[in-house]
């Protein structure tokens, strides 16, 4: 029995990420290079999870990946998951958003 499919990019082939590449800015907005990862919580890594998927993307019709997952899936998979809806004029991208960044 399959429970699950895994995919991967090949090394220094950025043509094969697609939308994760637009993920991957928006964490670097928030951890930007040189960013020490040693003192990060798992809250710290939630809250950004939570505000990367609370900003709207074109691709999904101005919509977030937030709305897009409890449509699909719904809230219990979404709870069960720790993730949270951050309002619109809330999120934050910036480095200031994690505790020891203030």
């Amino acid at each position: 029995m399959i429970r699950s499919s895994i995919y991967f990019c090949d090394p220094m082939r950025s043509g094969q990420k697609g939308g994760i590449e637009q993920a991957h800015t928006m964490l670097r907005m928030v951890l930007p290079k040189k960013t020490i990862f040693e003192f990060l919580t798992q809250w710290d890594l939630r809250s950004i999870v939570d505000h990367i998927n609370s900003t709207p993307r074109e691709i999904l019709g101005g919509h977030t990946p937030y709305d897009v997952a409890l449509e699909n899936y719904g809230i219990d998979i979404l709870k069960a998951l720790q993730l949270r809806p951050i309002p619109p004029d809330e999120v934050n991208l910036t480095p200031k958003l994690i505790r020891f960044n203030r």
